[in-house]
């Protein structure tokens, strides 16, 4: 025992001369090493308790914080705090675009952020579609929901909107230059949600771009046109069918371009404009005829050359005649036969025209000239008819070449015209609407994020999708909207969540996310391990300086001391935490002296092995205390094991052995050791030998003194 003690103080004194250093700054080196102590205990306990505490707790954070954990797990901090942020970046994607894709979310994020973490933690049968689309994501696939829905997969219309916004978000946060494209997407896949051939969305969605991004390049006219929102009703399949179809829509156009809807029909090319302003032109020149019909396209061509100062019924007469000449005899072909060949008009002839719901005829009179009854009434319809046309060809120069091919196309109606019209009107009532509330769109594809207010940008993105027949698709995907936090200022709702998003507050979107995953309130001092973890993300997602950076330290210093307070304590006690109980047996060798070993010698000294059961000690200071315990397992072991060889008898007796209640006194010194102490103490003993080697039941006690090592 000597021999053990003078090579433990040998050890320990050589140990301090080695690591003595060589200069005067004791007090530096000393501060250093509890600071390293600190260090080691922290990490070792968030190795072996905090690390385990988060996984069980709340499986789908310990999925999205892989990487943060396995380095909090680890002995090389260095990257924690770039880890963390990456896996943030995901986390706070996907739970965006999952808030976004699940029409039954509450409107206050944090009800939502546990509902999310939640469904990972479900292992029965709560398993509704959104959260059976988390787990065929994150636990069959092990990817993030975002990628398997919106990158692998082609989205459907409903979560398009919801998938751009979820790009969006971790864009912003990697701070990546494609957040304003994805907004973008986001608007476009608003607006143009009716929109089903990828063709025509690609073009509708590059026109949207450039006006959003120069919107003085949309045409004021085109915007006060099919921008108004009273068109709203009138561009509905059935209103366009009632509005073209009625021959008083034609007249009231012709009466008025300005004033009319009429110019819908032509924008559309609607199916009844041929029949409509067609003509029909028939002429008897003497014994010569001719019956044509002429589309109103070619008299609107023919109308360009027309000059209206000098108009009469006879240029009216002469055009509409000279139209229907050149369909009867076209160009290069060689008809040698009236009216292609020989004098046409002569006096006499008579002009007969079927147009717009009305018939004129004129005849040619000895002069020339070609006159009718009202007078100057050809003339008035033809001007009608002209200035309608030219305002037709002015919006049609309005319409960007990329949409030429459905917009007043001069022909017959193409397919999707109507379904181009209504989403061409929409992105119009956008751009108009964001011309005068400028600060929500800066037309600047590198001006920064941190002002751009997403929800607010997809309010007036539903605002110009009228309410008259917006698309079920984008009403769907616009369904978040909807939902607003109740609790007042001390919720979130999703539109302060994707403005902490927009401008990189980690901090913010850290602590929430974290205290819904681990259900933790913020009053919470009953688990230290999961509010240690909160101030550690807090403390290493401060990037600022000052008060806040203070604040962070402070809190984080504090949690790392409750943690290391409610650590389970191994060894001695100490005075702060004065009791110990364990169901674990303290081992010991000692020196035991006891009258009843007279008998093997006459010496009343042993030493013994101990395993002391269970075990209770309580500290009177750091250095000492009290210490009992009730049973002794290796007793009836070192019974038989020291005694002399030889036959004894009722040796069933020396199972009493094992019943040793003891009291003790400990010392020992925890600069050197927790675990090892000098005791000395008395206990019972309940079995006798006598000396004729005969085992029976009596009682006596034992005093020893030796050293043990408490686990």
């Amino acid at each position: 025992m000597r021999r053990l003690v003078l090579l433990v103080v040998l050890a320990f004194g050589a140990t301090v001369v080695a690591a003595r250093p060589a200069r005067a700054d004791l007090g530096g080196d000393v501060y250093g090493d509890v600071r390293d102590v600190i260090e080691e205990l922290i990490r070792s306990e968030v190795t072996t308790s905090v690390v385990t505490t988060i996984q069980q707790r709340s499986p789908a954070l310990a999925f999205y914080l892989h990487g943060t954990l396995e380095r909090l797990g680890s002995p090389y901090w260095g990257s924690l705090g770039r880890a963390l942020h990456q896996d943030l970046d995901v986390v706070v994607a996907d739970f965006v675009y999952w808030h976004l894709s699940t029409g039954d979310t509450a409107g206050d994020i944090e009800t939502s952020a546990r509902r999310f973490f939640a469904c990972l933690g479900t292992t029965t049968g709560h398993r509704d579609d959104a959260c059976a689309r988390l787990t065929a994501a994150v636990v069959t696939q092990h990817r993030p929901l975002l990628e398997v829905e919106c990158r692998r997969t082609k989205p459907t219309a409903d979560r398009r909107v919801a998938c751009d916004l979820g790009l969006a978000a971790l864009a912003a946060l990697e701070q990546r230059g494609a957040v304003r494209h994805h907004v973008l997407d986001a608007l476009a896949d608003v607006v143009l949600a009716e929109i089903d051939d990828r063709g025509v969305y690609d073009r509708l969605a590059d026109l949207l771009a450039h006006w959003l991004d120069k919107p003085d390049e949309l045409p004021t006219s085109l915007l006060e046109a099919i921008g108004d929102p009273d068109l709203d009703d009138q561009l509905a399949d059935p209103a366009i069918a009632k509005l073209c179809d009625d021959p008083k829509t034609i007249e009231a156009f012709l009466r008025d371009p300005g004033d009319s809807p009429g110019w819908i029909c032509f924008a559309i090319s609607h199916s009844a404009l041929p029949g409509a302003l067609g003509a029909r032109v028939v002429v008897h020149d003497g014994s010569d005829s001719m019956d044509v019909h002429v589309d109103y396209w070619n008299i609107a061509s023919a109308l360009h050359d027309w000059n209206a100062d000098t108009a009469t019924d006879d240029t009216a007469f002469r055009l509409l005649a000279d139209v229907a000449f050149d369909a009867r005899c076209p160009a290069g072909s060689a008809i040698e036969a009236w009216p292609c060949k020989g004098q046409r008009l002569r006096p006499d002839a008579t002009i007969t025209v079927s147009w717009l719901g009305r018939e004129l005829a004129g005849t040619v009179d000895a002069t020339g000239l070609v006159t009718t009854k009202p007078h100057r009434a050809m003339m008035l319809w033809t001007l009608r008819f002209r200035k309608a046309m030219k305002r037709v060809d002015e919006l049609r120069a309005l319409v960007p070449p990329s949409l030429s091919s459905y917009l007043f196309f001069p022909g017959s109606q193409p397919d999707g015209a109507r379904v181009v019209l209504r989403s061409v009107a929409r992105m119009a009532r956008l751009v108009g609407e964001l011309r005068s509330r400028w600060y929500l769109w800066t037309p600047n594809a590198s001006a920064a994020t941190e002002e751009l207010d997403v929800v607010e940008l997809m309010h007036t993105a539903r605002a110009a999708l009228g309410d008259a027949n917006p698309p079920a698709a984008a009403t769907n995907a616009l369904a978040f909207l909807d939902h607003h936090a109740t609790g007042g200022g001390s919720t979130l709702d999703i539109g302060d969540w994707l403005r902490l998003v927009m401008k990189h507050d980690y901090r913010s979107l850290a602590m929430e996310s974290l205290r819904a995953a681990l259900d933790l309130k913020l009053d919470d001092a009953s688990r230290p391990r999961e509010t240690f973890f909160l101030t550690l993300a807090s403390y290493l997602l401060d990037a600022g300086e000052g008060v806040n950076e203070t604040v962070a330290r402070s809190a984080f210093r504090a949690a790392a001391k409750d943690l290391l307070a409610a650590t389970s304590h191994v060894g001695l006690p100490s005075n702060e935490h004065r009791a110990r109980f364990r169901w674990l047996p303290r081992i010991g060798v000692g020196l035991s002296f006891d009258s009843n070993y007279a008998a093997t010698g006459g010496d009343s000294r042993r030493t013994v092995v101990s395993a002391q059961w269970p075990t209770a000690m309580i500290a009177v200071s750091d250095y000492l205390g009290f210490e009992a315990s009730l049973l002794d397992g290796a007793a009836p072991l070192a019974e038989l094991a020291l005694r002399q060889a030889g036959a004894y008898r009722d040796e069933r007796y020396v199972a009493l052995d094992l019943l040793r209640p003891r009291l003790g006194l400990w010392v020992a010194m925890p600069a050197l050791s927790k675990r090892l102490a000098l005791s000395t103490g008395i206990a019972a003993r309940f079995v006798e030998l006598a000396a004729d080697r005969h085992y029976s039941q009596g009682t006596s006690v034992v005093f020893d003194a030796g050293l043990e090592l408490v686990f």
